[in-house]
């Protein structure tokens, strides 16, 4: 039985990879400097993705080794960070013989206009995009020489179980007490989001097909993509509740960030919020057969899990595909 590294496991995205890599008999390794054993794991080991020598310890015998690493949302944390975990998680597959997954999000590509595809530039305009352009060009630089076999997963903003911000749970919230829902900037544009348990499912799907590798692929999302004002007309019909909105503007944010790191690093990227964010994933639809949940049915299984009613007539049939250092 193959051995799947998965460092992050504990993860909202290491979980659901855990998950789909268990159910396909995969022996299942969590690696983390706190690492929590959970359903589908056969093993934990504990270490530092900043320690390599500890790092390429905690993954050896390993087929593959996925790297799903976030980090706190600050920018000089950013820039040393990601391309230095990079730079280890590549340098330890090597060490150990094992293909590399990096699940990595769309901050390099920059403003862009019309579908982010896997072919769109790099052209980072602020510096979490430097970041993550940095990191990913670590890995693929290490693919083009031939060092190590090496995929990056590509992901679009979440919805799901996502700790450090979900979204739409802040606005059912804010729907179910009666209040205005809170948007960032602008309600009129179109901005794609992926499924938790899509990418998931994607990221365990591709480190199990040797021919995914030296590739980029986006993740499975919804191409259906709604304004802002659009999903809270939803997430309110959802509920049964009346779909008011509020949009905070760009001085009121300034203000606030001022006292909270995590507002300044949402105004970086205020250009993902102004302008319309759209993220095609039909590449990975065609090889593989792996495409979103509806963005309805997915957030009607997520308003489920956070506990919160549905309207009896609002969920849609059954089918689809929905199944149900921060790591990912």
């Amino acid at each position: 039985m193959s051995v799947h590294s998965v460092i992050g496991g504990n993860g909202t995205i290491g979980q659901e990879t855990v998950r789909h890599l268990a159910a396909a008999e995969c022996q299942v390794r969590i690696v983390q400097r706190h690492p929590r054993p959970i359903a589908g794991a056969a093993a934990t080991a504990t270490a530092d993705v900043f320690d390599l020598d500890g790092l390429t310890r905690a993954v050896e015998g390993s087929e593959v080794v996925y790297l799903l690493l976030g980090l706190p949302y600050d920018t000089k944390t950013w820039l040393e960070g990601f391309p230095r975990a990079v730079s280890h998680a590549v340098e330890a597959a090597r060490r150990v013989g094992a293909r590399l997954v990096y699940f990595d999000n769309v901050y390099m590509y920059g403003p862009v206009r019309g579908p982010m595809t896997e072919d769109t530039p790099d052209n980072p305009t602020t510096p979490k995009g430097l970041a993550r352009a940095r990191a990913a060009r670590v890995l693929m630089d290490a693919v083009e020489k031939g060092t190590i076999r090496g995929l990056i997963a590509r992901s679009a903003d979440f919805y799901g179980n996502y700790r450090p911000f979900d979204q739409v749970k802040a606005i059912a919230e804010r729907l179910d007490k009666g209040r205005k829902a809170q948007l960032l900037l602008r309600a009129d544009k179109v901005h794609s989001l992926t499924y938790s348990p899509d990418a998931g499912r994607a990221v365990a799907a591709l480190g199990q097909q040797a021919d995914a590798f030296d590739a980029i692929w986006h993740m499975p999302t919804d191409p259906n993509a709604l304004t802002g004002a659009q999903l809270v007309d939803l997430i309110g019909t959802l509920l049964g509740k009346e779909a008011r909105l509020t949009v905070l503007p760009k001085l009121l944010l300034r203000m606030v960030g001022l006292f909270d790191g995590t507002v300044r690093g949402l105004l970086e990227m205020s250009y993902q919020f102004e302008q319309d964010y759209r993220f095609d994933s039909s590449k990975i639809a065609r090889a593989y057969g792996l495409t979103a949940t509806p963005l309805r049915q997915g957030l009607a299984d997520h308003l489920a899990f956070l506990g919160h009613a549905l309207v009896a007539d609002a969920r849609p049939p059954a089918g689809g595909l929905s199944s149900s250092a921060v790591s990912r």
